[in-house]
């Protein structure tokens, strides 16, 4: 299934189009039910809090910050060096100067990496 939810009504609808306008609108709401049904049911699978790619995700940053050397400024604050960049991490703000702990709403490499120094 496409992303784009216009292309994807586009192609699931083609036969509907020709229908007059309250029967297009029963297949459009037939067609949204079942993708929000399916989505339902796999999100009732899930076993973690996480959505599958966040986990992906997550994974994949832990393994770059394995190589980062934190060193604490004060209770909340770390210096995370490593890979030509120095970054300073607020846990308690959960914020980074890399801001992609700030625009992703996930930890980054360097913030992943000071939760682990402070446990």
């Amino acid at each position: 299934m496409t992303t784009n939810i216009v292309e994807a009504l586009n192609s699931t609808l083609k036969r509907a189009r020709e229908y007059p306008l309250l029967l297009l609108l029963d297949s459009i709401v037939e067609k949204m039910a079942e993708w929000f049904n399916e989505r339902r049911e796999k999100a009732q699978n899930l076993t973690s809090p996480l959505t599958p790619e966040c986990e992906r995700r997550l994974h994949h940053v832990w393994g770059e910050a394995g190589t980062l050397a934190p060193t604490q400024i004060n209770a909340n604050e770390l210096v995370v060096r490593g890979r030509g960049y120095d970054a300073v991490v607020d846990l308690q703000e959960m914020t980074c100067t890399c801001k992609k702990f700030d625009l992703e709403k996930l930890p980054c490499e360097h913030a992943l990496r000071t939760a682990g120094e402070i446990g």
